[in-house]
């Protein structure tokens, strides 16, 4: 937690939260360190939570259809942009798909690639709880 008026009140994680008592994928703190305060990070969270949604559709895409190379593009943008947002467990999740699909590992790919699906959609919806609380 941070002393931010603009933080959420209470820890995503909080059990009696819409996301459950899972410890929280976003790291508002650490995001508002790296950018330079509330009011850059409220304009970053629509477009954080856009780019989660479009870039799991596009994993979702390319992996089905068996283009690893195309997923380890959308795998690198991510690897980019998440890491300021994203607890460092999840940050290596990315880095780890991303190297499974430039070595072509498309089994393994489609193994790891739920579990890295299922944190990107839960980090979108802590950032929509942390938009509503602002709101």
């Amino acid at each position: 937690m941070t002393s931010d008026p603009h933080a959420p009140s209470r820890p995503c994680a909080d059990p009696s939260s819409p996301l459950g008592s899972a410890a929280p994928l976003l790291r508002y703190a650490q995001a508002l360190e790296a950018v330079g305060g509330p009011e850059v990070i409220e304009s970053l969270l629509p477009v954080l939570l856009k780019t989660l949604v479009d870039d799991a559709l596009r994993l979702d895409s390319a992996l089905a259809d068996g283009e690893p190379a195309r997923a380890a593009v959308v795998l690198h943008g991510l690897k980019g942009v998440l890491p300021m947002f994203c607890t460092p467990e999840m940050a290596q999740s990315i880095v780890q798909l991303e190297a499974l699909c430039k070595s072509a590992a498309l089994p393994e790919a489609r193994a790891a690639w739920p579990a890295l699906r299922a944190q990107m959609l839960r980090l979108g919806e802590e950032v929509r709880v942390i938009m509503e609380k602002a709101a």
